[in-house]
Order: C-alpha cells, then sequence, then structure tokens
C-alpha cells in the first residue's frame, strides 16, 4: 500500500472522529449515549464485519498465513512481556505497579479499534488477520493477563469459559469455522450483514472521538508518568515489532504489518476494568487520560467469588 494511500486512509479515520468530539464537547451527546453507540458496535456492527471479513475462499496460503499469525502472536506476547518486566526492573517500579504496567504494555485494544483501522488500511484480507490476531490476544488476556492482574492485586480471579462468552469471540469462531468448512454465505444473508458490519468503522471513530472530548489535557501536561506510559505503548512498542519483523521476514508481509499495527494501538480497556474492580492501584485511573480507547468491551462483575463477563 502507497504512502499517499495511507495517509488519505489515517485523514478519513481522523474526520470520522471530529463527530464525536464535537458533540462531547457541546454536550449534546452524553456518556449514557456514547455508551449505548459503544454497545451497538460490540453486540452488533462489529461481528457482523468479523462474519463477513472472514468469507475468504479458502486457500492453502490462508491457511499457512494464519499459522504463521498464530505462532508470531504468541512469540510478540512473549517478547512484550520481556521487555515490558526489563523496563519496570530497570525504572524500578514496585512489584504491585510492575504487573500492572505489564499487563499495560503487552495489550493494546485489538478490536475496538484495531480491527476498524485494519479495515480502513488493509481491507476484507487485513481484517481478515486482525480478527484473528485479536482472538489470539483475548486468549491470552483471559490466561496470562489475569494471572498479573492477580498478581497487581493479591486476589483470586480464575479462568472461565464465560470469558470467552461474547459476539466478538463468537463471531470470529462462526466466521473461522465457515472459512475452514468452505461455506460462502447466500447474498440474501451475506449482504444484510455485510451493510450492517460496514457500520463498524464510522461508529467506532465517533466513540473515540466522544472520550477525545472528555479528557482534560491540562490536567495531563505536568503528569511525567503519562509521557512515560505513552511513549513506551505507542512508540516503543510498535518500533520493537518492526525492528523484529524487518530482521526476520524481510520483506514485511501484509499479517507481519497487522502484527505492528495492532501493537501500536491504545491500552485495552479491561485494563482499567480489570484493575479498578479488583482494587488494583490507583494508577489505572489515569490510563483513560493517557490511551483513547473505549469500551471492547467488557464489564467484570464481580459476585461471590465468581467472575461474570458481560457485554457493556
Amino acid at each position: 500500500m502507497a504512502t499517499t494511500e495511507i495517509i488519505l486512509s489515517l485523514v478519513k479515520l481522523f474526520l470520522m472522529i471530529i463527530p464525536g468530539y464535537i458533540l462531547s464537547k457541546k454536550n449534546i451527546i452524553d456518556e449514557h449515549q456514547c455508551k449505548g453507540v459503544s454497545s451497538l458496535v460490540v453486540n452488533l456492527t462489529w461481528p457482523c464485519l468479523i462474519v463477513c471479513s472472514l468469507q475468504m475462499a479458502f486457500s492453502v496460503e490462508l491457511v499457512i498465513n494464519m499459522g504463521y499469525i498464530a505462532a508470531a502472536m504468541v512469540c510478540a506476547m512473549i517478547i512484550a512481556y520481556a521487555f515490558a518486566k526489563g523496563t519496570c526492573k530497570a525504572m524500578k517500579i514496585d512489584k504491585s505497579k510492575a504487573y500492572l504496567i505489564t499487563f499495560m504494555l503487552m495489550f493494546g485494544n485489538t478490536g475496538f479499534m484495531g480491527i476498524p483501522v485494519c479495515t480502513v488500511l488493509y481491507g476484507q484480507e487485513g481484517t481478515f488477520y486482525a480478527a484473528l490476531l485479536d482472538a489470539i490476544g483475548d486468549m491470552f488476556i483471559f490466561t496470562a493477563g489475569l494471572i498479573l492482574i492477580e498478581k497487581s492485586t493479591g486476589r483470586h480471579i480464575g479462568l472461565s469459559i464465560k470469558h470467552f462468552l461474547t459476539p466478538g469471540f463468537a463471531s470470529i469462531v462462526i466466521g473461522i469455522g465457515l472459512f475452514v468448512l468452505g461455506v460462502q454465505l447466500p447474498d440474501v444473508i451475506y449482504m444484510p450483514l455485510d451493510k450492517i458490519g460496514s457500520a463498524t468503522t464510522p461508529l467506532a471513530m465517533f466513540v473515540v472521538g466522544f472520550q477525545l472530548g472528555k479528557i482534560h489535557f491540562k490536567e495531563m501536561i505536568g503528569d511525567v508518568r503519562l509521557y512515560a506510559l505513552s511513549a513506551l505503548k505507542l512508540l516503543a512498542m510498535p518500533a520493537i515489532f518492526f525492528a523484529a519483523m524487518t530482521l526476520i521476514l524481510g520483506e514485511l508481509s501484509l499479517f507481519a504489518k497487522i502484527i505492528i499495527l495492532e501493537m501500536a494501538m491504545p491500552v485495552a480497556a479491561c485494563t482499567t476494568i480489570y484493575s479498578e474492580q479488583y482494587d488494583g492501584d490507583v494508577l489505572s485511573n489515569i490510563i483513560d487520560k493517557v490511551f483513547i480507547y473505549n469500551d471492547k468491551d467488557i464489564e467484570i462483575v464481580f459476585k461471590g467469588e465468581n467472575f461474570i463477563r458481560n457485554a457493556v
């Protein structure tokens, strides 16, 4: 993809952010209404987008690339973990905070923001790989990620199959199943799903704009931690993966570009949700001021010893 095309695509994304920002600043849309838009994306348009994007003609090359991206994602998580731990150790950060920061650096908002961005930049095939990467990322979040949160908060969370029962994850499983079986949806089903899914990017960017409108930038200017965390997550992490992918592959393939792009995504919203829900470090309270996100998203509700994952 030519540099000019990428710039134009990013400009389009930026323009989609502006309406949400203006409506937020003018208080025309409140947080409850924005949450409704977010819920619409998470529970309807985003799953439709994923199912349609995975309607690719079955090919051995795509299957091989799926294996590559799965292996690359595992390596990416290992590298991210090592980098985060090394950074925390070098900065002499307290252990409880270090676990939270490690979680932040490892997991980005690859779904709510990542998939729409990949769709705009790389089309259906880009969405195909982004959806697969997001599914693998979710598996890491609800296994290794929960362990990090447990160590950060000192509370036992436990792994449950309910963590995976979301419309987004279900749509990935269904989409991949149809792809592997070589099943193509008839137009009477595909067309409505495709039209609904096409609303994902503008709606997601609208929500991002709304969240930007709620940020008090003046309060952020004097906090050095915000600059450090932002630089590590949004600049250092993708730079490391760009160098690693270039060294290993030479010329970057599409799935390599997708991985690098997803590593540049802001911190996953569930970082704040987990930390606050389980009495984590107050550092979580400033995450939403630094990294632009909206829920993919997930609300974790604590009931006795059980943790139930509900779509917001």
